[in-house]
């Protein structure tokens, strides 16, 4: 036995057989000891505060609400806490040519709309009338220096002053200047680009970063003389938020930059005069939350494409084409039915995209992630307040005498045909932004 244990503890082969066998063990423990459970979980608040024992302070990626492309909830909020008091581009000084042109738009279930005074101010009102909420203007666009709700016909001037309430003018306590529409802040920019913000109280500043970047465009795009050329709404089955996402917008300038490039023209020798005096370039700008510019290299064109909500399943997406050289021969209806096409296309790719990706979003887009901010910043105002915070909400003026009618009235026929909904998804005659 001594010999034996001689042997093996100063035999090389049992320090070779000894260190193969370690080697083995390890390689066979090694998984199991380097495995750990990872687990994420998306949230915006940090996971360890400072002075908390670690002294680290983490924090993650922020958490995607459920129902992020398909919840009423989420919706609603957005409404609040994006469309009530944000600066949203909706259009450009030249789609209202004279005094007493309006473009109408529906912004989150905001209806609204833009009317070129005879002072040839462009201004912007809610499109409800003070009297029941019924809609002013019907038609996406037209002209008239007087606008009448047809239910009770209550008009009024382009500068929204109540001109003409039938039956109403001798009733004790109303008073017309009282009564005017409500009026929206409105921002139209050296270049004509045409701003508004819903915000009943007093709006947010306008960024001077936003005005550097228009400045930039325009300088680009040469904006001067621009006119507009052809335009239209599309109502598209997706949630609006896929809509601004830079990955979409490559694809289809390439098929615009062709499909245009082509029907600039049907004369080559026109076509070359033009692309001779043309020095616009090719630029593009993106302005939050809902809209994306783009001009045409050469062309003398330039683009604009907003996403405005209809719901939380459904956009309307609107486009318009401008012509920065109107003097120049273009054929418009060739021009018109260039674009219409690629656009289809566009929001058919979109619709797609929405339902493979609705019910588990995984991918935020930078344009998301910066929407989804602005959402849980006003969510976190809310939390603080203990209840909704609506900036759009108007509240009504008047005597008490002519509140006490009001009431009344609304309580005899506010389910009349005509009535506006409310933006909840119910129907109501009042003003319950």
């Amino acid at each position: 036995m001594d010999f034996l244990n001689a042997y093996f503890l100063s035999s090389p082969a049992w320090v070779v057989v000894a260190l193969l066998t370690a080697a083995f063990l390890f390689n066979e423990a090694w998984p199991r000891l380097s495995r750990q459970k990872k687990t994420y979980k998306l949230s915006s608040e940090p996971l360890a505060k400072s002075g908390s024992g670690s002294g680290l302070s983490v924090i993650k990626e922020p958490e995607v609400p459920e129902g992020w492309l398909t919840g009423r909830d989420v919706f609603e909020l957005e409404r609040r806490a994006l469309f009530s008091k944000s600066w949203l581009y909706i259009a450009h000084r030249t789609q209202l040519t004279k005094p007493g042109a309006y473009q109408s738009f529906d912004l989150a279930g905001f209806p609204v709309f833009l009317i070129r005074g005879k002072d040839n101010q462009i201004r912007a009102f809610h499109n409800v009338c003070r009297h029941r909420a019924y809609t002013i203007t019907r038609k996406e666009t037209g002209a008239s220096t007087v606008l009448g709700c047809r239910y009770h016909g209550w008009s009024y001037d382009t500068t929204g002053k109540l001109v003409k309430a039938p039956q109403f003018e001798d009733l004790p306590g109303f008073e017309k200047s009282e009564n005017s529409l409500f009026e929206i802040h409105t921002r139209t920019t050296d270049s004509g680009h045409v701003f508004v913000n819903l915000n009943a109280g007093d709006a947010s500043a306008f960024e001077n970063s936003t005005l550097s970047a228009l400045d930039a465009f325009s300088d680009a795009a040469v904006l001067g003389s621009s006119e507009w050329v052809t335009g239209q709404t599309l109502t598209a089955n997706f949630n609006w938020k896929l809509g601004p996402s830079e990955r979409h917008h490559t694809g289809l300038v390439e098929q615009l930059e062709e499909r245009v490039s082509a029907a600039i023209t049907s004369s080559l020798l026109t076509k070359l005069v033009k692309i001779a005096t043309q020095t616009n370039k090719q630029a593009d700008l993106s302005l939050f939350p809902t809209t994306f510019l783009y001009s045409f290299k050469d062309a003398g064109l330039w683009l604009s494409l907003s996403f405005f909500p209809a719901s939380e399943t459904s956009t309307h997406v609107r486009y318009d084409l401008f012509d920065c050289a109107p003097k120049m021969t273009t054929d418009e209806g060739a021009l018109a039915r260039a674009i219409e096409e690629p656009m289809q296309d566009f929001v058919k790719v979109i619709e797609a995209e929405y339902r493979s990706v609705a019910a588990e979003p995984t991918d935020l887009s930078p344009a998301m992630r910066e929407i989804l901010g602005c959402v849980q910043e006003h969510a976190k105002l809310e939390r603080a307040r203990g209840g909704q915070i609506l900036p759009a909400m108007h509240q009504p003026k008047g005597s008490s005498l002519f509140q006490q009618a009001e009431q009344l009235c609304k309580e005899l026929d506010c389910s009349g045909p005509g009535s506006h909904g409310n933006g909840n998804g119910t129907t109501s005659g009042g003003l319950d932004w």
